[in-house]
């Protein structure tokens, strides 16, 4: 009875694994010439030419860029677009189906409403146009191309300001699910820039051109795929960056020559004689006031950010060395008796332990500059 219970145990588990692999073994290429009902409801055969998914290469070619400014949450881009498919403007299936494939069908650039919009006209050229061909390459049959002035949307990343650099976004997006379309950049022609923009503001450098891709998921679009799939629609999002890089060196000496100088000012009090005290707290105050109006001005020059950024580490670096220097010379002071010794005053120092060399100013002045320019160092490469 043992063994009869068994063989139908194995029986049952093989019947269900056998039959659960018939139904979901449709093959990708079977499932999407299903035709309709089921997406993309275009019925197509071997004998067709159209392959899902169709591939559309894009490639830009930047001309300017205006009004990019910390101060701006946007900037004004003129740019040329080209978009590349293997396919003609129409396809007629075998079964009679018809499909629009001109590339805004499919493919279109994301744009914010903007009073300065501007798009040329959008020009079309063909593989088998004698005067066209020179412009293809590979199985790529047309080539769309548009002119666009607008305005987008920039996200400052001043994490390494004053040396950052700025990934300027035009997304191009697909229209439909991902099986259907895919976006990449052109393998023959890439993306290029204007060595010299009129309006880029000075002090900036055009590095090069990268991509990536994002995907957005509609929950409230269904797709019925084949007879036993459906999922969500998903769609493409085709990122150019246009990576613009700060010439952060003249900013920098520009911004932080204040605060810089007000710490070597502070060193200064290692100079002056431990028996002079007024002057060398004059010089202390001097600093620690001075770093302070320093850091004030570079925040009147920085937007407020939420992040900390390399400007930040920088002002606060100077605000601890003025403060090291100053407690530097309070050990120092505190330290340094002045004693009567047969009716003459003699000045000494006790000596500690633990800080015996910080006790000597030459030591100190040294010693002080070397960790700043090391923690200095730290920063800026960090």
């Amino acid at each position: 009875m043992y063994k009869i219970l068994n063989f139908f145990i194995c029986f049952f588990i093989i019947s269900n694994s056998t039959f659960g692999q018939t139904n979901d073994s449709i093959p990708d290429i079977d499932y999407l010439r299903f035709g309709p009902p089921y997406y993309p409801e275009v019925k197509l055969v071997e004998e067709d030419s159209l392959e899902w998914p169709m591939v559309f290469d894009v490639s830009m070619d930047f001309k300017d860029i205006k009004d990019l400014d910390v101060k701006n949450n946007f900037f004004i881009g003129k740019f040329v677009f080209d978009i590349y498919s293997k396919y003609d403007l129409e396809f007629n299936s075998i079964s009679g189906d018809s499909l629009d494939l001109s590339h805004p069908e499919w493919v279109q650039l994301y744009l914010k409403e903007s009073e300065i919009r501007y798009f040329g006209p959008l020009v079309y050229a063909r593989k088998d146009v004698p005067e066209d061909s020179v412009l293809f390459y590979d199985d790529r049959f047309t080539k769309s191309s548009m002119y666009v002035e607008n305005e987008f949307d920039h996200s400052w990343d001043l994490g390494n300001y004053p040396f950052d650099t700025q990934k300027l976004i035009f997304e191009f997006q697909s229209t439909v699910d991902t099986s259907l379309v895919k976006i990449q950049p052109s393998s023959k022609y890439k993306s290029t820039f204007e060595p010299i923009m009129r309006n880029l503001t000075e002090g900036y450098l055009i590095t090069d051109v990268t991509y990536r891709s994002t995907y957005k998921t509609s929950m409230s679009t269904i797709l019925q795929m084949t007879p036993t799939l459906k999922r969500p629609e998903v769609t493409q999002n085709f990122i150019v960056e246009l990576n613009i890089q700060r010439k952060g060196g003249v900013l920098f000496f520009k911004i932080f020559t204040g605060g810089i100088l007000s710490y070597f000012i502070s060193c200064m009090v290692f100079l002056i004689p431990l028996r002079e005290l007024e002057s060398r707290v004059n010089l202390a105050v001097g600093g620690i006031f001075g770093a302070i109006g320093s850091s004030a001005f570079v925040y009147e020059v920085l937007p407020v950010v939420n992040v900390f950024t390399k400007a930040d580490a920088i002002n606060n670096l100077i605000i601890a060395m003025v403060v090291f220097n100053i407690l530097i010379l309070l050990l120092q002071q505190g330290t340094f008796k002045r004693i009567n010794v047969d009716g003459k005053y003699l000045y000494k120092s006790n000596e500690i332990k633990w800080f015996r060399n910080l006790q000597d100013s030459k030591f100190s002045f040294f010693y002080s500059i070397f960790a700043f320019f090391v923690l200095l160092s730290a920063i800026l490469l960090w």
